[in-house]
């Protein structure tokens, strides 16, 4: 995320003025050891928060955000984390090859939206309700599923019962695909753009090409100069 490079820029140039400000205390001042390091970080903290938060106001200029906004997806986003490691522990439990497939199709596609999402927050709100409800809900159905799913002696009301959570995960997945091509989408149509602006410059260059030699204006520059100078002479008479 562009965001975090802001703490590292921060962080870059901040030491090198506490360790300026650090010498100048130890040499110029003569305090003592434990001042001299409390010059350290305060100059330390009071350089970096301003150069952290220019910084980090440009990227967020650059996604069309807010700072609260921002802090609001990390926080969402750092909700979602540990319900993708729940996800991805039901791996164990799954007794089947088909079981196996259909979970990992359904974390591939909840862990595709959360890193796209992490990568670029303002598509944050093109699919807000796979961070409230979707991935809720089908973390839930996976997690009981594959626990009761293990379970003996199950009777034949549990057996449909189960069945049909099954077929609910199957719509879950298929939301999943639906919130990740809506994720998609504007990218898509980016890509379309481009390649209507590459076939425009494809056609003009070929059009250039296409025009014979012998079509193309070729103008004798020196012939032209000689008659200027012939008529202002003849002005001057």
């Amino acid at each position: 995320m562009k965001y975090n490079l802001s703490y590292v820029l921060g962080a870059l140039l901040s030491v090198p003025i506490a360790f300026i400000a650090f010498l100048f205390s130890v040499f110029q001042l003569d305090f003592h050891f434990m001042i001299d390091t409390a010059v350290f970080a305060g100059s330390y903290v009071f350089s970096f928060i301003p150069i952290q938060w220019y910084s980090s106001r440009k990227y967020l200029k650059e996604m069309g955000l807010t700072r609260r906004e921002f802090h609001f997806i990390r926080k969402q986003l750092n909700d979602a984390h540990p319900k993708l490691k729940r996800l991805y522990k039901n791996y164990m439990r799954v007794r089947s090859y088909s079981e196996f497939k259909n979970l990992n199709e359904v974390a591939k596609l909840a862990r595709t939206i959360y890193n796209t999402v992490k990568q670029s927050p303002e598509k944050f709100y093109t699919v807000e309700s796979f961070f409230y409800s979707h991935l809720d809900n089908t973390v839930n159905l996976i997690d009981n599923y594959t626990m009761l799913q293990r379970m003996p002696n199950k009777s034949k009301e549990e057996k449909a019962k189960l069945k049909q959570t099954k077929l609910t995960i199957d719509e879950n997945k298929r939301t999943l695909v639906a919130d990740l091509k809506q994720l998609n989408e504007s990218s898509y149509h980016q890509l379309d753009i481009e390649m209507e602006l590459a076939d425009i410059a494809k056609d003009r260059n070929s059009y250039r090409q296409a025009i014979p030699e012998s079509t193309k204006e070729k103008v004798n520059l020196k012939k032209n100069v000689k008659k200027y100078e012939y008529e202002m002479e003849r002005k001057d008479d």
